[in-house]
């Protein structure tokens, strides 16, 4: 099985994210402004912030499959 996702998926699953983290925790209002000012400026679809991180996602999203995969066909079949 293979999951990639592109730079505006990633750039949507950083904004869910962040709302549940700014929404959950208690930053200052500083800390959310500074948040939110990263994501629109530095997380921009086209910018290189965002490539790097939806490169990162992509990885680590193969490994985990790649790791699960491995592990199921480890297991013996009458757990």
């Amino acid at each position: 099985m293979k999951l990639q996702l592109d730079t505006e998926e990633t750039r949507e699953l950083l904004a869910l994210i962040l709302d549940r983290l700014l929404g959950d925790a208690a930053f200052s209002d500083e800390d959310r402004a500074a948040l939110r000012r990263w994501q629109s400026q530095s997380m921009r679809p086209g910018a290189a912030g965002m490539r790097e991180l939806t490169s990162k996602v992509n990885s680590d999203i193969a490994r985990t499959l790649e790791t699960k995969a491995r592990s199921a066909a480890i297991k013996p079949d009458w757990r």
